[in-house]
């Protein structure tokens, strides 16, 4: 080897040598650096790599993009035999997309290859990271052009790049195309499969999931993971039943995953979510590890679930007992329960120990003042947060705490005082946002004043509004509660692309203007479109067609949210069809819809009300006594059942049995205590 190619390389190694060592050292790449320019070396692919990852680990984007810059520019001095200087490897580029993805930075690594000098070759690592960088950015144009650039240099099927592929189209939300090129992977691994499992579950098709699950265990090395776990059980959280969380949870303990710290977080999560906080609560009691995220969880589950006040002791527990500190999460979650109890003398507390205390993290975190802004106005203590508001340079000037303030005017009753916070916000040069609006609208239709949501409408016309469907639907109820149906169907018609929030807000307000026959003509021109009916667009309808008396349409509605639309009908729904029923005197009917068709509602003390009352109306003393059996096994405290009864047998002149159901009652005391009907909601 000649002496100075010897030389040439033994630098070069000795600088990467010491570039590495900085990098696990945590030192100044500076003197490395500066050696590699000295040396004539900064411009080597390798070296420049190399620097170009050190300084992105010390969260220097602009030094990493100096040195990518100074190497993959031509130089003209570089090789004067040839023609043109050589273009550079894809190492360099790899190393700054890396660098821009590690930094949080993908509208820039995505700029970047799109600027890619088209002799400069990509591997499979340029694609994997374009693409990721388009499903983060989000980038679909180029995303399209990654994966034509990929297919034609023949790596699509790469297991690295399709991976990144499906993750791309699965973040868009096409899961058709991620599900092709999954599809064209020969032995996709573990992370392919979560990568399209995850897909499914963030895009509500829960039943594909899995399915890909299933189909997941014999694949040759590819076994479920955490991730795939977490991935189903968060889909299941955001899209499933209160049956499918139980399903779920059953294959994560199948899958040996019920003791992984993620996936209990993710379950307790799930349930949470679905409102089944017995189940979320167990979960939490048998996790023998909690960090913060499962304290989180578990306080913010509490909240979500009506049960604040358990989540403050909880929250006082964790602090006395355990050794996790307290987090962002927590301390708005446990805000927004004394928010809940209208405690605000817990707040200032919690403000007080956690928030200003001397070296606390979250005196200028603008998420957490909010909280404080939004708990001390909804209990009612708005010198407090006014002057929190004010005396907080991060939030002052901040829309979002202002709308905090605004809402929690508006939760508190004081809808005067949320119109004179919104008027004083524009005064001091802060534009109110679409969540301003969506704030002010409701309000507008509590009072309900028409010059008032005119002005508002005005306002948000204005302000280039008028196309958010969000603003648009809330626009339609603002009018209908203010007395203006034609004010509402303008605003409706106006909406070019209807949603389903746009056709059941419209049904509702024929609904409160007794339409019920206009409920019906909406119904059947939005089956029409693309619009999906949800759980409100049928509760609309099939109160439309009890109160038109229309049985037979309403029991279609009913069968076809499930056959047709794929919901799952509530209690409000078949509450709906069973009073139908009732008033058309068909009772062995709504008797059987209640025992039979949905087995999960037959326990609910509703509906055996419900029928137990259309029984006492109608006179029929066989349903009525089968109701009542029911109903004084699920609801045996309510004295308004003894009493439905008693009629039943009064009405049919059986005044001994009517005696016998009085004096279980008078024996029973229950006559003495303050009672409800079940139409009050217990």
């Amino acid at each position: 080897m000649p002496a100075v190619t010897y030389r040439y390389q033994a630098l070069k190694e000795s600088l990467a040598a010491a570039i590495t060592t900085s990098s696990h050292r945590g030192g100044d790449p500076g003197l490395p650096h500066a050696l590699a320019v000295v040396s004539g070396l900064s411009t080597n692919g390798y070296l420049a790599s190399l620097l170009v990852t050190r300084y992105a680990r010390l969260g220097d984007p602009d030094a990493a993009r100096a040195v990518f810059d100074a190497a993959a520019a031509p130089s003209s001095s570089s090789s004067p035999s040839s023609a043109a200087p050589p273009p550079p490897k894809p190492l360099l580029y790899n190393a700054m997309l890396r660098a821009y993805l590690a930094l949080g930075l993908p509208r820039q690594a995505a700029q970047l290859f799109r600027g890619m000098p088209s002799g400069c070759p990509r591997d499979r690592h340029t694609f994997h990271l374009a693409a990721t960088a388009c499903a983060r950015a989000p980038d679909p144009e180029l995303g399209r052009r990654v994966e034509a650039d990929a297919a034609v240099a023949g790596l699509a099927s790469d297991l690295l790049v399709a991976t990144a592929l499906v993750g791309m189209h699965a973040e868009a939300g096409d899961m058709g195309a991620a599900r092709r090129v999954f599809d064209g992977v020969p032995r996709p691994d573990a992370v392919a499969w979560n990568a399209v499992i995850g897909g499914y579950a963030r895009a509500g098709s829960l039943g594909e999931a899995v399915e890909m699950f299933g189909r997941m265990r014999p694949a040759d090395g590819a076994r479920p993971t955490e991730a795939t776990l977490v991935s189903l059980v968060s889909g299941c959280a955001g899209s499933g039943t209160w049956r499918d969380g139980g399903m779920m949870h059953g294959v994560v303990v199948k899958s040996g995953f019920h003791c992984s710290l993620f996936v209990s977080n993710a379950l307790l999560e799930m349930y949470s979510e679905l409102g089944s906080l017995g189940e979320a609560v167990t979960v939490f009691r048998h996790m023998e590890v909690k960090d913060s995220v499962t304290w989180s969880s578990m306080i913010g589950g509490l909240v979500r679930n009506g049960k604040p006040g358990h989540a403050v002791k909880l929250f006082h527990w964790m602090v006395l007992n355990s050794e996790v500190l307290v987090t962002r999460s927590i301390l708005l979650n446990v805000i927004m329960a004394c928010a809940e109890l209208g405690n605000w003398r817990e707040g200032k507390w919690i403000e007080e120990s956690f928030v200003l205390c001397s070296g606390g993290a979250f005196q200028r975190d603008p998420s957490v003042l909010t909280a404080l802004i939004y708990m001390y106005t909804k209990c009612g203590q708005l010198d407090l947060s006014e002057s929190l508001l004010h005396g907080s340079a991060e939030v002052k000037s901040d829309v979002v705490a202002w709308n905090s303030l605004i809402k929690g005017c508006g939760e508190l009753g004081q809808v005067e005082k949320a119109f004179e916070f919104a008027v004083q916000m524009q005064r001091m040069g802060i534009d109110p946002d679409v969540v301003t609006f969506l704030e002010i609208l409701p309000m507008i239709s509590l009072i309900p004043s028409l010059k008032k949501g005119m002005a508002a409408n005005a306002q948000i016309i204005r302000r280039g509004f008028q196309n958010e469907w969000t603003i648009a639907n809330s626009l339609v109820s603002m009018y209908g509660r203010c007395g203006s149906l034609s004010l509402s169907v303008g605003a409706f018609t106006g909406i070019m692309d209807k949603d389903a929030i746009s056709w059941t807000s419209m049904m509702q307000v024929y609904a409160w203007n007794g339409l019920a026959a206009e409920v019906v003509k909406l119904f059947e021109l939005m089956e029409g479109t693309e619009a999906q009916p949800n759980h409100y667009t049928f509760v609309a309808v099939l109160t439309a067609c009890k109160n038109m008396g229309l049985v037979e349409e309403g029991m279609g509605l009913l069968r076809c949210m499930k056959e047709q639309y794929g919901l799952e009908p509530h209690v409000e729904h078949i509450s709906c069809v069973v009073d139908m029923l009732c008033r058309a005197g068909r009772l062995t009917d709504a008797y059987h819809l209640i025992q039979n068709s949905y087995s999960e509602h037959a326990k609910n003390p509703i509906l055996w009300g419900a029928l137990l009352s259309g029984s006492r109306s109608w006179g029929n003393l066989v349903i009525g006594e089968a109701a009542a059996r029911h109903l004084l096994s699920l609801d045996p405290e309510n004295r308004a059942n003894y009493k439905m009864l008693a009629d039943i047998y009064v009405s049919l002149g059986r005044r001994d049995n009517a005696d016998d159901v009085l004096r279980v009652l008078m024996s029973s005391e229950l006559d003495l205590r303050p009672g409800y009907s079940w139409t009050e909601g217990g």
